[in-house]
């Protein structure tokens, strides 16, 4: 599948009265590489931006970029196309007018990434152009704010070193109750992984913090619905199986937990 845009990498293809109504200049503490992940990763959308984006359902998607669709109806998508090596647009389209044309170029600048955003409309009067750029970059700035700390925690976890112990001394029962208690986290690593603790039907379980599709964080425990959440992407896992239940047609799964034992009052955490 490709773009359903004919002539896509091209400036305004449908011959439309575009109009400049601002432009975006950014650096992104983040390499390129991890910029261009995130571009094409068009999942993360209705959750790291849920304030942004009310609705999205992926119509087709590829190497070439995917499209979406913005409402339940099926009238109004979004459709993002690579144009180049360093450039890509997005077209946004109500009941089959195109709506704004946005460009984006992407620049290496060593371990960051140069952003320019160049936002187009069609046929809006000169009076309105101000008013709908302060509009636009108010809500790339934030996006990119979003997009920014995903990309930089991600690359984290793809270089941090952990810790490869099989067995850790985790504390004291009491004091490890106490923390969870308050709603403190309980964080440690073993095996070159990286769990908490979480108190569920009255037992102390050790949980992965990572999740296994992105390397989100899975810090956000629902233990009466047996579930652990990441707000990249919306995945969720069973705590007890670690199968994913949402999305259905994900086959990622948790990675084994360690045991949690009890001697002299400290709990012990064992790979087995």
């Amino acid at each position: 599948m490709s773009a359903n845009q004919h002539h896509a990498k091209t400036f305004n293809p449908n011959a439309l009265n575009m109009v400049q109504v601002a432009t975006y200049d950014r650096l992104i503490l983040a390499p390129l590489v991890r910029v261009w992940e995130n571009v094409l990763d068009w999942e993360h959308l209705p959750y790291l931006h849920d304030t942004s984006f009310n609705y999205v359902e992926l119509d087709t998607g590829g190497q070439w970029g995917w499209r979406t669709w913005s409402n339940a109806d099926h009238t109004d998508h979004v459709e993002l196309t690579l144009a180049s090596a360093d450039s890509y647009v997005a077209r946004s389209y109500q009941a089959g007018h195109q709506v704004s044309e946005i460009w984006t170029t992407l620049t290496d600048v060593y371990d960051s990434t140069q952003v320019q955003v160049r936002f187009f409309m069609p046929n809006i009067e000169e009076n309105k152009i101000e008013k709908l750029g302060q509009l636009m970059t108010s809500l790339y700035t934030q996006l990119w704010d979003e997009d920014e700390a995903m990309m930089q925690q991600r690359h984290k976890r793809l270089h941090e070193h952990r810790d490869d112990r099989p067995e850790r001394i985790l504390g004291e029962q009491a004091s490890i109750r106490s923390k969870l208690a308050g709603g403190d986290a309980v964080i440690f690593q073993i095996k070159r992984r990286e769990y908490q603790i979480a108190e569920v039907d009255g037992r102390l379980v050790a949980i992965s913090t990572i999740c296994p599709h992105l390397m989100g964080p899975l810090l956000a425990i629902d233990t009466h619905g047996g579930l652990v959440r990441c707000p990249w992407h919306g995945y969720q896992f069973d705590i007890n199986s670690g199968k994913c239940v949402f999305p259905e047609h994900a086959d990622c799964t948790l990675p084994a937990a360690p045991e949690l034992n009890l001697s002299n009052g400290n709990i012990i955490a064992r790979m087995s």
